[in-house]
């Protein structure tokens, strides 16, 4: 589908018919007002043959199914990875206040792990400015806010009210600068490395901004590639072994692995494989998941 704002949606119609996808006209202009002509592209995109045309037996509702599919993709992994932000963001003000105190979160001293230019630092620095700035607008001070403690003549907001206005990225800031101690320490209760969590970390911010932004996943190249964890210490990892760690099917195990030890009981697993049983038409491969997902030793029982 060539997307052009030169084209009614009456003309987008028929380009679309004109390719074979079949449709009533008045629901596919609808579905064109209601999606917009890129967006259903990129879904549409799947069920396109060499030639350029749609292949025999294509629907509307074919490309309805595969949006659905997406939207209830993205609602799960953006549930999940809450959960796991709130995890990561609340042992890491856990911990830094253990070590540290809990108000010395601008002294660049305690983040020795930020880029040798301090760069990394003066992000975090300006992050941590804007956290405050909100929870003064929103009517905080240090007092009603917790266990506030005097850093030089000024009453310090602690460092779990700021983590509480902490978006991914800062939170993945957080934990990037901390020294390895408070890495290690936070990484141990998901049952993982210091450098497992780093990466999953990095991929599902990646995921996580795409699902905020309501971009098409199921069949999506991440920008960074997750860390496999060591065959040596981690074997399930690797049998069999997963076609890519850039797609959504890595990045849904990790969320399980993370989700299943930090949150145990919970029904997340269940939800995932009753959307994916309920389209089995979509092919695995397409989302980097292996043959028989369903019973590989991270998804089985």
């Amino acid at each position: 589908m060539d997307a052009s704002a030169t084209l009614t949606y009456d003309e987008q119609a028929n380009l679309l018919l004109e390719r074979g996808l079949q449709a009533d006209k008045a629901a596919l202009i609808r579905e064109l007002q209601l999606t917009g002509e890129f967006r259903l592209a990129s879904y549409a995109e799947f069920f396109r043959a060499a030639n350029g045309n749609y292949r025999a037996g294509t629907t509307l509702t074919s490309v309805q199914r595969l949006y659905e599919f997406d939207h209830r993709l993205r609602l799960l992994c953006f549930e999940a990875i809450g959960v796991i932000e709130v995890q990561v963001r609340s042992q890491l003000a856990y911990h830094f206040a253990r070590n540290h105190g809990q108000d010395t979160y601008l002294d660049k001293n305690n983040f020795p792990n930020f880029s040798v230019d301090t760069a990394g630092f003066f992000w975090w620095e300006n992050k941590i400015k804007e956290a405050i700035a909100g929870a003064q607008k929103d009517g905080l001070n240090p007092v009603n806010a917790g266990r506030s403690t005097v850093s030089g003549a000024q009453p310090a907001f602690p460092i779990w009210t700021i983590a509480e206005r902490m978006d991914f990225g800062t939170t993945l800031s957080f934990f990037s600068g901390v020294s390895s101690d408070i890495q290690k320490a936070v990484a141990a209760t998901a049952g993982l490395t210091d450098v497992l969590a780093s990466s999953w970390l990095l991929s599902l911010r990646d995921l996580r901004n795409r699902c905020a932004h309501h971009h098409r996943i199921w069949n999506w190249r991440f920008k960074n590639s997750a860390r496999i964890p060591h065959i040596r210490k981690f074997p399930q990892w690797h049998s069999p072994e997963f076609p890519s760690n850039r797609r959504i099917g890595i990045l849904l195990t990790i969320c399980r692995y993370w989700l299943n030890r930090i949150q145990p009981g919970n029904s997340w697993t269940e939800r995932v494989v009753a959307l994916f049983d309920a389209h089995p038409e979509l092919p695995a491969a397409a989302m980097g998941l292996p043959a028989d997902w369903r019973r590989h030793p991270l998804w089985a029982g």
